[in-house]
C-alpha cells in the first residue's frame, strides 16, 4: 500500500514514466480516477494501524478487503446509472471503478431487483458496519455519549434458607467483594413506567462503539452478563472435620475370633521328609524352629559346617518332590540368624482381614510416627507388617493375572483415608479397567474424577508435574526445603498430600508411542523429585515386562511388591531376583524397599461390602452439603476436557526446543477477534495444556495486553 502511494505521488512529478502510468491505470480500473486520492489516503491510514499493531495484521487485512470493496461501491454510485447503457458507457464505467463494484451490484440486484435506492442504502449500511468493526477491533475510544436507562420492576427476592453445616464455613467478605456486589446492584436494569428516556449518565468503563452507541439493542445480553457476575462469587472455603480416625473399624469384618489352625503333625512330617531327602545327598541338617504364618510355614534349618548353601539350591526340585508341594522357597540366611529358611505352603491357611491390621498396636504406634502408614498384612511369623509411604516414597506393585492384586490395592486407600481427613489427603486415580476403583467416586478425597482413558491419564500426570514444580517454586521463595516446614510456618496456606494411583500402568504405556514416552517422562520426574512436596506414586501392573517397568522407573522407585508371577524372568524384572514365581495362594507377596531386602507377607483382605460401608460413611460425614464441583479441582477438569496434545508434546520433547512467541501471537490474534480473554478460552482455541495457556496469559499480562484476573470474570483488554 505504501508503494502504491509513492507511485501515485511520483506520477505527479513524472507523468510520462511507463511503469507509473501502468500502475495508475490499473488502480483507476479498481476505484476510479476521481476517487483515487481517497483510496490512497485510506491505504495510508490502514498501513499505519498495521504498523502500530502488527499482531492484528491478519484481522485488519480481512477487514480492509471488505472495506475496499464497499468503498469502491459507494464512491462509484454513478456506475449504477451507466452499466445498462451502451458498450461505450460500460467502458467509461470501468474507468470510474466498475471492476470492484460490479460483483456487489450484481448480487444486490438479484435480491432487490431494480430498486437502486435500496441498493445504495444497503451498501452504505454495510460500509458503516465495516468501519464500526474496524473501530471495535482497534478498541477506538469514542467521546462520552448518553446512555439508555431501562428500568423495570424489581423481582421479589428469593427466600434464603439458612443451613448450618458443621464442616463448611465461608470466610468473611473483603471490602473488594462488597464493592463488587454494590456495583452489580447499581448495574441492574430498571423498567420505566412510560417510555425509554435518555439518562444523563456517563459512559461505561470501556467506552467502545458497540458497548456505548448501541446499548439499547443489547440489553438482554447485558442482563445475562450481570447474572454471570452475580454468580461469580468466591467459592466457600471448606473445612473438614479433624477427628481421627475418620471412620470406625466396626465397619470392617474381623476374623480374630477364628484361631489359627495349626496341623503340627503334618508340619513335623514335612520337616522329617526334608531332612531325609537332604541326607540322601550327603547334606546333613538340623531342624531348629517353625515359623507358622497365615499361608506359609517356614522351617528353620542349620547346616553342618562343611556344607555349602549352593548344595541345597541345586536340589530344589528334589525337595519339592519329597515334600509333595508345588512351590518351595529358600531364604539363606534368615536375617539376623545363622539359619536357613525353607518356606512351604501352610496346609491350613487363614485369611488376614484389614480390621486385624488397623486395630493392632503396631499400626496405632505407626500412626503416631507418620500419617501415611500402610497396612501390608502379616509376615511369615504372624507379626503385623506395616510401612510408611513418606519413607518409600513411591511404590510399584506387579503381579500375574489372577493374583487378586486389585483387591489388595484397596488396603492402601482405606488405610490412608483412615488416618487423614480430606483437607490433608487427596487422591488422583487412573483405572483403565473401569471396574476396580469406581466405588471411590464422588468422595471429597478425590482431587479430580477417576480417569479411565489413557490419554487423559497422561494429562493428569502432566498436571501433577506442573503442581510439583509450583510447590517447589513456592518453597524456594520461602527459603524452605520440605512441605512439612511450609505447613508449620504458614498454617493458613497449608497444602495437602497427593497420592497418584494407577491401577494398570501397562494400558497407558502400551496405548501409543507418544503416550508411553510422555507418561514415562512424567513418572520419572515425579518419582525423582516429588518426595519433598508430598506427592507419591502407587503404580500397579499385571504385565511385568521391561517395556512397561523400565529401568529408569525401577531406579527411581525402590519400594516394590511382587505377587505370584509366571516365571523367574518376571520376578527379576520386579525385584532384581527370583522367588516371586514360588509364591502361593491369594495375596501372598514379597515386599522390598531401601531398608528391607525381602519380606514375605500375607496381604490383608477387604471385601467390596466393607469398602461400600466405609465410602457411605465418609460421604455422609463430609458430602452432605457439598457437590462434586465443590471438591474437584476445576483446573484439572479443564485440562482433562481439552483436546489431547500428546503428539505435540512428543515432537516438542524430540526437537528439544519450542518457542512460545508463536503461540503468544496466536493468542493475541484470538483475543483481538473475540474481544474476550481467559485461560480456558486460549486452551480451547490453541489446543494446548492448561498450564501452558496460563503461562501465555501471564506473559500477556506482563506486556500490558490484558488486565490481571478478577475472580471468574473475563479479563479486560487493552488492545
Amino acid at each position: 500500500m505504501l508503494i502504491g502511494v509513492l507511485f501515485f505521488f511520483a506520477k505527479q512529478f513524472a507523468p510520462d514514466a511507463p511503469i507509473l502510468w501502468r500502475f495508475s491505470e490499473a488502480t483507476s480500473y479498481a476505484f476510479g480516477e476521481s476517487w483515487l486520492v481517497v483510496f490512497f489516503i485510506l491505504c495510508v491510514l490502514v498501513w499505519l494501524f498495521i504498523l502500530l499493531k502488527g499482531y492484528l495484521m491478519k484481522t485488519l487485512i480481512k477487514q480492509f478487503v471488505c472495506l475496499m470493496f464497499l468503498t469502491s461501491a459507494v464512491l462509484n454510485f454513478q456506475a449504477i446509472e451507466e452499466w445498462k447503457d451502451t458498450l461505450v458507457n460500460r467502458t467509461q464505467s470501468i474507468h470510474h471503478g466498475w471492476y470492484f463494484s460490479w460483483p456487489i451490484y450484481r448480487a444486490l440486484e438479484a435480491i432487490f431487483g431494480p430498486a437502486k435506492l435500496a441498493i445504495q442504502i444497503l451498501i452504505i449500511l454495510m460500509l458503516l458496519g465495516t468501519i464500526a468493526r474496524v473501530f471495535y477491533t482497534l478498541n477506538v475510544k469514542l467521546p462520552k455519549l448518553p446512555k439508555i436507562n431501562v428500568e423495570r420492576e424489581p423481582a421479589p427476592a428469593p427466600e434464603k434458607k439458612s443451613v448450618k453445616a458443621p464442616y463448611i464455613t465461608r470466610e468473611s467478605q473483603t471490602s473488594s467483594d462488597s464493592d463488587l456486589l454494590k456495583k452489580l446492584e447499581q448495574a441492574t436494569w430498571k423498567k420505566p413506567a412510560t417510555v425509554w428516556a435518555w439518562a444523563n449518565v456517563g459512559t461505561s468503563a470501556s467506552g467502545s462503539l458497540l458497548k456505548d452507541g448501541f446499548s439499547s439493542l443489547f440489553r438482554q445480553k447485558v442482563e445475562q452478563k450481570i447474572q454471570e457476575k452475580e454468580q461469580a462469587k468466591p467459592r466457600p472455603q471448606i473445612h473438614f472435620a479433624w477427628d481421627k480416625p475418620t471412620f470406625p473399624t466396626s465397619l470392617l469384618v474381623s476374623n480374630l475370633s477364628e484361631a489359627q489352625q495349626v496341623d503340627e503333625k503334618a508340619i513335623v512330617e514335612k520337616a522329617q521328609s526334608l531332612q531325609n531327602k537332604l541326607a540322601e545327598f550327603w547334606i546333613y541338617i538340623s531342624i531348629e524352629w517353625f515359623d507358622i504364618g497365615p499361608s506359609v510355614v517356614q522351617i528353620r534349618i542349620k547346616l553342618a559346617e562343611w556344607i555349602k548353601i549352593s548344595a541345597i539350591t541345586n536340589l530344589m526340585d528334589n525337595i519339592k518332590l519329597s515334600l509333595r508341594t508345588k512351590s518351595v522357597r529358600m531364604v539363606a540366611p534368615i536375617p539376623w540368624t545363622d539359619c536357613i529358611g525353607i518356606q512351604i505352603p501352610n496346609p491350613k491357611p487363614k485369611t488376614v482381614c484389614l480390621w486385624d491390621i488397623l486395630s493392632s498396636t503396631e499400626f496405632q504406634k505407626g500412626m503416631q510416627k507418620s500419617e501415611t502408614t500402610l497396612a501390608l498384612g502379616k509376615g511369615i511369623d504372624g507379626a503385623i507388617a506395616i510401612s510408611q509411604l513418606d519413607s518409600m516414597p513411591h511404590l510399584l506393585v506387579a503381579w500375574a493375572t489372577g493374583s487378586w492384586k486389585s483387591v489388595g490395592i484397596n488396603n492402601f486407600i482405606l488405610s490412608l483415608m483412615y488416618q487423614n481427613s480430606p483437607s490433608e489427603l487427596k487422591f488422583l486415580m487412573v483405572d483403565p479397567k473401569q471396574v476396580e476403583l469406581w466405588m471411590y467416586s464422588w468422595l471429597p478425597y478425590l482431587l479430580a474424577p477417576i480417569v479411565y482413558d489413557s490419554w487423559k491419564a497422561v494429562k493428569l500426570l502432566q498436571w501433577t508435574v506442573d503442581e510439583m514444580e509450583r510447590r517447589y517454586s513456592l518453597l524456594s521463595q520461602r527459603k524452605l526445603k520440605q512441605l512439612s516446614e511450609f505447613n508449620a510456618a504458614y498454617p493458613d496456606e497449608k497444602m495437602y498430600r497427593i497420592v497418584f494411583i494407577i491401577d494398570e500402568m501397562a494400558d497407558m504405556m502400551m496405548s501409543s508411542a507418544a503416550n508411553r514416552k510422555e507418561a514415562e517422562n512424567c513418572i520419572n520426574r515425579i518419582a525423582a523429585k516429588a518426595r519433598a512436596v508430598w506427592i507419591h506414586l502407587i503404580l500397579a501392573t499385571q504385565r511385568p515386562s521391561v517395556n512397561v517397568i523400565t529401568w529408569l522407573i525401577k531406579a527411581n522407585i525402590p519400594a516394590r511388591i511382587a505377587f505370584s508371577v509366571v516365571s523367574d524372568v518376571d520376578s527379576r524384572t520386579i525385584l532384581w531376583h527370583k522367588w516371586a514365581e514360588e509364591l502361593v495362594w491369594k495375596w501372598d507377596m514379597l515386599y522390598m524397599d531401601t531398608k528391607i531386602t525381602d519380606l514375605r507377607v500375607q496381604w490383608a483382605f477387604v471385601d467390596t461390602k466393607e469398602i461400600d460401608a466405609v465410602v457411605d460413611h465418609l460421604k455422609q460425614k463430609y458430602m452432605v452439603w457439598l457437590t462434586e464441583d465443590d471438591v474437584y479441582n476445576q483446573e484439572i477438569i479443564s485440562a482433562l476436557e481439552s483436546k489431547s496434545e500428546v503428539w505435540w508434546a512428543f515432537s516438542w520433547w524430540w526437537s528439544g526446543n519450542w518457542d512460545d512467541e508463536e503461540l503468544i501471537n496466536q493468542a493475541m490474534q484470538i483475543i483481538a477477534e473475540t474481544r474476550k480473554a481467559s485461560t480456558t478460552m486460549i486452551q480451547r482455541k490453541l489446543w494446548i495444556w492448561f498450564a501452558r495457556a496460563a503461562r501465555i496469559m501471564d506473559t500477556l499480562e506482563e506486556r500490558g495486553i490484558v488486565w490481571p484476573q478478577d475472580w471468574a470474570r473475563w479479563r479486560d483488554i487493552f488492545i
